[in-house]
């Protein structure tokens, strides 16, 4: 008995320890998270880069399982090590992975040189079979001549270069969102995890504060309301009836969300209940944001998305800075955290969805923009500059109300956090379509062959152009673990947080070495990667509602 009663006293400081281990942070610098967010982008771009440089033709030869690893290593790996082992030296990653696209791309000319035409003189060796066909030559030089890859290209035609309706920018922001998310659900539970990137306690700007905004954002700007296929009903039942349907389309996060619950007190897991409370979490957020949305886009209209993300935001700030919202939603009803009753004991998860809902507007927004009809090069680089000089002002703005209103606190989802978040996202998204539009006129450059690097962005045939030119279809290859990903990103994410509890039950993740630590990391993300590729393979979408 009184063994038991030791194993349990344990057992219970370990379960402290943990909980202690991830609260009173204060978070880090928004300078050094978008540092940190730089490093997917780059992936994306080394990948296009070195693909081909390493392998040319015959990559596409190989099988779906050495391409998985060569994407894991340099999509996944790179995002790994920034926000583990090598945290302190992101500069020095970000540095060398430039370079190394810059060199490659530079010296790439082992299959960019322009093929070897057919031969118009006899051969030597072989003269007995040039004497035979003495008219080939004729007919060779009698059609006019195409093109060598060699010649220069105009910028305006580059410009003018037709690309494709797809958007694989879209595809890689919405992967990286999971693959950054799943990493750090596991690496916070080691050393090897910095503790300034895990979740700040009231105030400050970690890393994983960005996560459920990011999932906001990202469900936001491939909504049907972003994409031009929302259908407002006229009919008030109607509207009820499309009210209906976005919670039945919700109903997998509701049982998820009562499912981990339910194995959280029951195994009694560690838990932060600041974070969202008692018995709130992450997937009761991201349900509540999507139904409050749809009701209220019902009866205004998708075109009045931008304004009504202003309006609740200020709004929402107002009531925590005058009206006393913020001070029970971060001390309690009586000022001193006792969480009575269902409101009280879940307050920060349920009052910041209303934080939540205005950012959700404004990445409705943000993916109306989007996809405005573009269809050049030159429209799309427009496009790419908008968003990032809406990125610089919307950071601006971010220091203004850091200074003026009030430090941003994921906790309350208040009006600076919200901010951060456009910031966050716009800035990788604006980024990824910065890369996509590199790698496409590098290829148009003949810096890099479109034919041999996968993910190109599909560039549509033109009149003049070669009849051998590579269709879409190779130049997208739909085998790449981004799409993998974004394929089935809630069996994904949900598949995370089991391997993360499991790990965390069999592991005694404080007390374990950094390259142990790593190798945990790497093991469980490799498994995760692995097991989305399989399915998308196999063509299985886990979507069943």
């Amino acid at each position: 008995m009184a063994a038991e009663l030791l194993n349990q006293s344990n057992t219970m400081s370990y379960k402290t320890e943990k909980e202690a281990f991830v609260s009173n942070l204060n978070g880090t610098t928004v300078a050094e998270i978008a540092l940190v967010n730089a490093s997917a982008p780059l992936a994306v771009l080394l990948r296009a880069v070195v693909i081909p440089w390493l392998f040319g033709q015959v990559y596409n030869r190989f099988n779906i399982g050495f391409r998985f690893l060569v994407d894991f290593c340099l999509l996944v790996l790179p995002t790994m090590l920034s926000v583990t082992i090598l945290a302190d030296h992101t500069i020095a990653i970000l540095s060398g992975g430039v370079s190394m696209v810059l060199s490659l791309l530079v010296f790439n000319d082992r299959h960019s040189s322009p093929s070897k035409p057919a031969q118009t003189q006899s051969n030597p060796s072989k003269p007995a079979q040039t004497q035979s066909k003495p008219s080939k030559p004729a007919q060779i030089h009698s059609k006019p001549s195409k093109p060598t890859q060699t010649q220069s290209v105009s910028l305006q035609t580059i410009l003018d270069r037709k690309l494709s309706e797809t958007v694989p920018f879209v595809t890689n922001y919405r992967a990286y969102a999971n693959i950054a998310t799943a990493i750090c659900i596991l690496g916070v539970d080691f050393h090897i995890f910095p503790r300034r990137f895990a979740k700040a306690e009231m105030y400050g700007t970690g890393l994983m504060d960005a996560g459920v905004g990011s999932f906001v954002v990202s469900n936001a700007i491939v909504s049907p309301e972003a994409r031009g296929k929302y259908r407002m009903a006229r009919s008030f039942s109607g509207k009820l009836s499309n009210i209906a349907q976005s919670v039945r389309s919700t109903a997998p996060l509701w049982i998820i969300g009562l499912s981990r619950m339910v194995v959280v007190k029951a195994l009694d897991y560690q838990e932060h209940v600041t974070e969202y409370g008692v018995h709130w979490n992450f997937f009761f957020t991201l349900a509540v944001v999507r139904v409050l949305s749809t009701a209220v886009l019902q009866f205004t209209g998708a075109g009045m998305s931008g304004l009504l993300s202003l309006v609740l935001a200020v709004q929402y700030q107002f009531a925590l800075s005058n009206q006393g919202l913020q001070e029970f939603v971060l001390h309690g009803s009586d000022g001193r955290d006792s969480r009575r009753g269902f409101l009280d004991a879940n307050r920060e998860g349920i009052c910041s969805c209303w934080g939540f809902l205005a950012v959700y507007f404004a990445g409705v927004e943000l993916g109306r923009f989007i996809f405005i009809k573009r269809s050049t090069v030159q429209q799309w680089l427009m496009g790419c500059v908008q968003l990032l000089v809406s990125c610089g002002l919307f950071w601006v703005l971010l220091v203004l109300c850091e200074g003026y209103v009030e430090p941003v606190s994921r906790r309350t989802a208040n009006l600076p956090y919200q901010l951060w978040m456009m910031v966050y996202n716009i800035q990788i998204i604006g980024s990824m379509l910065l890369v996509d539009l590199v790698v496409v006129i590098a290829a148009e450059l003949r810096l890099l062959k479109r034919e041999y690097s996968p993910r190109i962005w599909g560039v549509e045939p033109t009149t003049g152009d070669s009849k051998d030119a590579v269709p879409t279809e190779q130049q997208l290859p739909d085998w790449c673990l981004l799409s993998a990903v974004n394929r089935n990103q809630l069996f994904f994410f949900l598949l995370a947080n089991l391997l993360t509890g499991a790990v965390n039950l069999c592991v005694d993740t404080l007390h374990t070495e950094p390259f142990m630590a790593f190798c945990i990391v790497f093991a469980y993300m490799l498994q995760l990667c692995n097991v989305v590729v399989v399915l998308h393979a196999r063509n299985i979408s886990l979507k069943f509602w």
